[in-house]
């Protein structure tokens, strides 16, 4: 049955309570504005010419949303031609395609566009959109909350657990990964219209999708069938399968949003089928979470810190902070005590049996868990030894047992239908995207243990064999736990409406603590590979230092090497400052890396043991032009460079400073 009460563009209802829902919605979004400057500080007080947390991957991002407003600027003055070279960028070269090797981040990209526009300052765009990825997850959390709830207050805390969760501080540096708010907004938006039936906020749901899988290329393949599942679940629960209207419109939104992103695979695509760009299985486990990630948080963790900071690894610190985790349980005790009350009028012909089947269950999952999180169990219990290694196993007799219970029990099967509810399907979900984030093996500990691993049946399909990372799924579980909370909460104060205020901002508060770092990292550098490391800070064109304003007055034929090549912090300075001159750049840093790149770096990695073989490497870059930076080596080692490029007849075109700019003769 649809709604007759009059909508507005986005679907929602326009009611006497209209204003006041646009004034809170307004509030939380200042609050989650104020709120994000809190959790980054000091990176605001540096707006223009500071990076969050460090100089790595974040100038690669600076440098890809740089080239995409190049390439929109010359859009926008007609050049159609430019979408056929879009993804040709300037790095790596002689390579094509080469920002198909990372993300393409256009929806980033349009939102950087009028700031650069405005201000010609990347790091003031890049500090914005940083910023407001805080802001957006938060409030689309909130939205959607709202809508599922119809409680504001259980809402906000909701979108403040999502939007500053702790594993957003391990990911400060990875734009891409914190762009996770278009994922509650595509749920608000279906949510919207299933309850409304309004196209136009199923339009705005689908918008957000596409926002979502553009933006980053994880979220392209994590999210969708969570979503697609949650329609499924909602159109089953409604007891709208049948619904015909429904089913084409959700049919269509698959559609367009297929059409809309399908072109911007064809690159990934062609690299990945020229170049065998594939991520191994070895590859894949490095980077996946292990059971303990989930208790594990970055050292400089405000609360948690000092406590669970022990098992550290790559991508592994993705303790969701206390408060989500004690909420969490709590709405599965409120389902669980619902189901139970639902079904304590239904009769149950072998209740002995149903005990026993049900008390194997429970005992079988317990188990499992313990058996899990100490990779086995081996005890003595009245005599009777129990050992338990294959945990797959337990979890099968557990399944075995629930299965029986609901093909014997009609109060069993009464109480499974009391759980038909959204809040139920968003706690699978937190299940299932935990299961996923521990890779194609999970470990405890970094030790392998018998455990199902569907995450190795996904490397099959088409994309996921290039994805390293599958603790990503990480962010879907917090924003299933975020969602789970909000639901936990509009119980409570449906309980006690008088203290739910003051239970609201005493849950903030605590998770305020919790969750921020002790003091927010700005303008990191990482450890050099026996070079001498950069400046820690860099700076935006116009104010760009040593050469680069010479290097931008070049020809258009200049093909540019910056020496040291293949050390990760002078090559990501070479890749952001080009931005600053768009010449072609043999150097690179990116999430491939091509073939010869390699062989490049072994032949220009000591230039004073084998003249005539760097040489030959130097000349098969096609560079025009090198640029040394010779405060990155010994005085020493910058001689003897100085020596190999002058006996090969390089020309000094200026000298300024520790850094000389070399013409390399054709």
């Amino acid at each position: 049955m649809w709604s007759t009460e009059k909508h507005d563009v986005t679907g929602a209802p326009v009611s006497p309570h209209r204003g006041r829902e646009i004034r809170t919605t307004l509030f939380a979004t200042l609050a989650f504005a104020a709120l994000a400057v809190y959790f980054t500080w000091p990176s605001a007080r540096g707006l223009t010419r500071d990076v969050p947390w460090d100089l790595g991957d974040s100038l690669l991002v600076m440098w890809v949303l740089s080239w995409d407003v190049s390439k929109l600027n010359e859009l926008a003055t007609g050049h159609l031609d430019v979408l056929t070279r879009w993804f040709d960028a300037n790095i790596f070269h002689p390579a094509p395609l080469t920002l198909a090797y990372s993300e393409h981040l256009l929806p980033q990209a349009l939102t950087a566009w009028p700031i650069q526009a405005l201000t010609g300052n990347p790091l003031l765009a890049y500090q914005l959109i940083f910023l407001s990825t805080y802001v957006l997850s938060g409030l689309g959390t909130y939205l959607l909350v709202r809508e599922l709830t119809g409680d504001r207050r259980a809402a906000f805390l909701a979108g403040l657990l999502f939007a500053f969760s702790p594993y957003r501080n391990s990911q400060a540096a990875h734009v891409q990964v914190l762009s996770s708010q278009w994922m509650p907004f595509t749920l608000y938006g279906f949510t919207r219209y299933l309850n409304t039936g309004r196209r136009p906020a199923l339009a705005w749901g689908t918008a957000a999708l596409v926002a979502q899988g553009l933006s980053c290329g994880y979220y392209l393949l994590f999210f969708p069938p969570v979503a697609a599942f949650y329609v499924l679940w909602e159109l089953a629960r409604r007891g709208r399968l049948r619904d015909t209207r429904a089913w084409i419109d959700f049919s269509v939104a698959a559609l367009v949003t297929a059409l809309v992103v399908a072109p911007f695979l064809v690159p990934y695509a062609r690299i990945r089928t020229d170049l065998q760009m594939a991520r191994s299985i070895e590859e894949m486990q490095l980077y996946s979470a292990d059971v303990y990630s989930y208790l594990t948080v970055l050292d400089i963790q405000r609360v948690w810190g000092p406590l669970l900071d022990g098992y550290q690894r790559a991508e592994g610190q993705l303790f969701p902070g206390a408060i989500p985790c004690l909420l969490t349980l709590l709405a599965v005790g409120q389902l669980t005590h619902r189901a139970w009350r639902g079904s304590l009028g239904v009769p149950d012909a072998r209740p002995l049996l149903s005990a026993s089947l049900l008390a194997i269950a429970i005992a079988a999952l317990v188990v499992a868990l313990v058996a899990l999180f100490a990779r086995r169990l081996d005890v003595t219990i009245a005599g009777i030894d129990l050992r338990v290694s294959d945990v797959r196993r337990v979890l099968i007799w557990s399944t075995g047992a629930f299965a029986l219970l609901l093909t014997q029990s009609a109060r069993a099967r009464a109480a499974m239908r009391v759980l038909a509810t959204t809040e139920t399907f968003f706690l699978l979900a937190i299940v299932a995207c935990w299961w996923l984030s521990l890779g194609p093996a999970p470990t405890v500990a970094g030790r392998p243990v018998e455990f199902p691993a569907p995450y190795r049946a996904l490397t099959a399909v088409p994309g996921f064999d290039g994805l390293r990372v599958p603790a990503r799924f990480a962010m879907l579980v917090m924003l299933g736990l975020a969602i789970a909370s909000g639901y936990a909460v509009a119980a409570l104060r449906l309980r006690s409406r008088q203290g739910g205020l003051a239970l609201v901002t005493v849950l903030s508060v605590l998770f305020l603590i919790e969750a921020p770092v002790s003091t927010f990292p700005v303008n990191q550098t990482g450890g050099s590979q026996g070079k001498e490391p950069p400046e820690a800070r860099v700076y935006p064109p116009g104010r760009t230092p040593g050469l680069y304003a010479d290097i931008a007055a070049l020809g258009p034929d200049t093909v540019l090497l910056e020496l040291p090549v293949g050390e990760p912090n002078w090559d990501i300075r070479a890749v952001f400052y080009s931005s600053g001159h768009w010449h072609r750049l043999v150097n690179g840093y990116s999430g491939f890396f091509p073939p010869h790149y390699g062989a490049l770096v072994a032949g220009l990695a000591d230039p004073a043991r084998n003249e005539a073989l760097s040489w030959t490497a130097l000349r098969g870059s096609q560079a025009t032009h090198v640029l040394v930076h010779e405060q990155a080596y010994r005085a020493a080692e910058a001689e003897q460079i100085r020596h190999w490029l002058d006996t090969g007849g390089a020309r000094v075109l200026r000298r300024l400073g520790p850094d000389v700019l070399y013409e390399v003769p054709r």
